[in-house]
């Protein structure tokens, strides 16, 4: 029985996650957003030096994946790369200003999708899925420590 539940629940995972997915990728008239890209232009605004090595280390990706999505990102203008100053072998990716402008407005996007996929829920499912997920979160923290 406990086995048929996990099962289940892995099942509702996956498909939840795929919908969440399609709903939380972002368009505006001129450029389309997976939430990798998304995730990488929020990894960017939070860090001030970021190399290609970081990108792939931070999403656990080949190097050349890491590579792949900032080529994406860039041909859109919303990234650039630079020689680091102190060590010319590394390449440092930064956000432009039309990456961070247009961050702001996906991460706007992102607050109301998620704003009425939660909608659906009562209050009392909104406090026991945040319980869910900070007790999921904490011991996945702690195992990716170990």
């Amino acid at each position: 029985m406990q086995e048929d539940k996990t099962n289940e629940l892995v099942e509702m995972m996956f498909k939840v996650s795929r919908l969440m997915k399609e709903e939380m990728s972002y368009t505006n008239n001129l450029i389309h957003l997976s939430i990798l890209q998304i995730q990488t232009l929020i990894f960017l605004s939070q860090n001030k030096k970021v190399s290609m090595g970081d990108i792939a280390g931070y999403f656990r990706i080949e190097l050349s994946s890491a590579t792949s999505l900032l080529n994406k990102l860039c041909d859109q203008g919303l990234v650039q790369r630079h020689e680091d100053k102190e060590d010319r072998r590394l390449v440092m990716i930064t956000l432009t200003d039309k990456g961070k402008t247009l961050l702001k407005q996906a991460i706007s996007h992102r607050r109301i999708k998620l704003e009425k996929m939660l909608s659906y829920l009562s209050q009392r499912e909104k406090s026991e899925l945040l319980n869910i997920l900070k007790t999921l979160n904490n011991r996945l923290q702690r195992q990716d420590e170990k």
